[in-house]
């Protein structure tokens, strides 16, 4: 490392490194790095920048090292060849990098991590590649859509096949370039301490380029932020971060002061900290959840938040074991994560197409167990973050055959401004080539007996 630490790409190679070889998620290897170094926001963006992005475009990026490399990418290590695609994605798709600084500190890094003979072939790579750009910015058409939809926005074949055949192919292809956007950061204000007005004057102070969201006017998205813990306000509490889609499903939920609403899978805690906020801090939220650790955040975001009525217990939601009933409940379920594809560069890697049916188990089993802790006349809330027909309308029609005492209720006071997202049916729907936020599903219903 040397005394002056790791360098920005450095760390980015670690992490890339960490993903490949031991399976950790992008995010939890890039926040575990950042501990160990004193990176400014600028630093730490760059790096999240190079790791998110070499992870995204993985495919696309073997394919132009595999035109270049006679053994092929597999014939590497996963230093070099993290290396290597590092550099290749910041030749080809990082305008404001030089090209000489990519190809330099990729040099550099190769005589850590490799011997004299990878040294010249991670040179000589690059600036063919530099030579080459135009011609390798096109990867050749095999004639099979399919495949070639899939190398040309380095998706897994299964994904784009899926997405085809559900919305065809102008609409996937609409998704897939989406899904390979860099979304903004959107947080959540806290309108029981500050408004929407002062807020943004305050992170503006702190160079924040900062814009209110379309739909939910609580909520905004805010670029060039640095670390957002440091931001003025998150320590005081004055934001949540948390996506638009997210906070759809609880405007669904409609929570009014003085309920008693239980939040069924409630980890890491951002739409229970948004039911406290719209109940005004009024009422009772069971915050539930199955993991003790996951739920130490909900009791963190609560505690920054000031929020009093949320009481925060260990349950399985397949077996929930409360002797009370609800005014409202939220089963915000367990998930493929598909309409998160943007913002979690390594989810297309990670999901297999067998996942999907597996979850949509779980899915049926929380709503199964927790009907009967809504109380007749009350509200249930189901919600994904995907965009999969298998865990939405399948999972309510599933519900509704079973239990004819729950109907689907169309909300009295949707917003106008909302009035894009939610059917004539009453459920709402995003996808993020449609509505530029994160793809969710979510469906209100009375218990009417």
């Amino acid at each position: 490392m040397g005394t002056t630490g790791p360098s920005i790409r450095e760390v980015a190679l670690r992490a890339l490194y960490q993903f490949d070889t031991e399976g950790l998620f992008v995010r939890d290897a890039l926040s575990d790095l950042f501990k160990q170094v004193a990176f400014d926001g600028r630093n730490r963006s760059l790096a999240t920048e190079l790791v998110y992005g070499t992870v995204r475009w993985r495919k696309r990026l073997d394919w132009v090292l595999d035109q270049l490399i006679r053994r092929g990418t597999d014939s590497l290590t996963p230093w070099i060849r993290n290396i290597l695609r590092m550099g290749v994605y910041q030749l080809m798709m990082m305008d404001q990098v030089p090209d000489a600084a990519a190809t330099d500190e990729a040099v550099k890094l190769a005589k850590r991590y490799g011997h004299k003979g990878t040294v010249g072939l991670t040179n000589a790579v690059l600036r063919t590649v530099i030579r080459q750009r135009r011609q390798l910015q096109h990867p050749d058409q095999t004639g099979d859509a399919i495949k070639d939809m899939s190398l040309i926005h380095s998706y897994p074949e299964w994904i784009v096949q899926r997405w085809v055949a559900r919305y065809g192919h102008q609409q996937a292809v609409a998704l897939l370039e989406a899904g390979n956007r860099t979304p903004p950061v959107v947080i959540r204000v806290n309108m029981l301490k500050t408004s929407t007005k002062k807020l943004t004057e305050l992170l503006i102070l702190d160079g924040v380029q900062v814009a209110v969201c379309h739909g939910l006017k609580d909520y905004l998205t805010i670029r060039n932020t640095g670390d957002i813990k440091r931001l003025s306000g998150y320590a005081e509490g004055l934001f949540q971060v948390q996506d638009e889609s997210s906070g759809l499903a609880v405007r669904l939920l409609d929570p009014q002061p003085g309920e008693t609403i239980i939040d069924v899978c409630a980890a890491p805690g951002g739409k229970t900290t948004y039911i406290s906020h719209l109940q005004k801090n009024q009422g009772h939220i069971i915050a539930c959840d199955f993991a003790p650790k996951r739920l130490r955040r909900v009791r963190a975001h609560c505690r920054r938040l000031q929020l009093e009525n949320v009481s925060v217990i260990v349950m399985d939601g397949c077996r929930p074991g409360l002797n009370i009933q609800a005014d409202r409940v939220l089963i915000d379920a367990p998930c493929s994560g598909m309409g998160t594809i943007a913002r979690r560069a390594d989810l297309r890697w990670r999901r297999q197409p067998e996942d999907i049916p597996a979850v949509q188990q779980v899915q049926k089993a929380l709503l199964d167990s927790n009907a009967g802790l809504v109380k007749t006349g009350g509200t249930l809330v189901y919600s994904t973050c995907s965009i999969e027909t298998e865990e939405n309308e399948d999972v309510l029609e599933y519900f509704c055959k079973r239990h004819s005492e729950f109907e689907v209720e169309k909300p009295a006071n949707w917003p106008s401004e909302l009035s894009d997202v939610m059917d004539a049916q009453g459920i709402v729907r995003t996808l993020p080539s449609r509505h530029g936020i994160d793809g969710s599903f979510a469906v209100r219903l009375r218990k009417t007996g």
